[in-house]
């Protein structure tokens, strides 16, 4: 299950954004801190991850209205 899926997409937008940051950081060897929390080099993969979540809930939300399904059931 995605912890993101219900958020707005602006405060998606922004939790990527910080995300993406603390990527470019770590990347580099560098620290970073993340709402209080210090992430290293060893935390790449968890930001890879709720990177992933990120987008998807941000993709959630742009489909959410257009996401249909039809069934058409014709001839036995």
């Amino acid at each position: 299950m995605n912890p993101f899926i219900g958020l707005d997409t602006a405060t998606l937008q922004t939790l990527k954004a910080a995300y993406v940051s603390a990527l470019t950081a770590l990347a580099q060897n560098q620290a970073y801190s993340l709402n209080g929390r210090s992430l290293t080099r060893s935390n790449l993969t968890e930001v890879k991850t709720t990177l992933g979540q990120l987008q998807a809930a941000i993709d959630w939300n742009a489909n959410d209205s257009t996401n249909e399904t039809l069934v058409s059931f014709t001839g036995l």
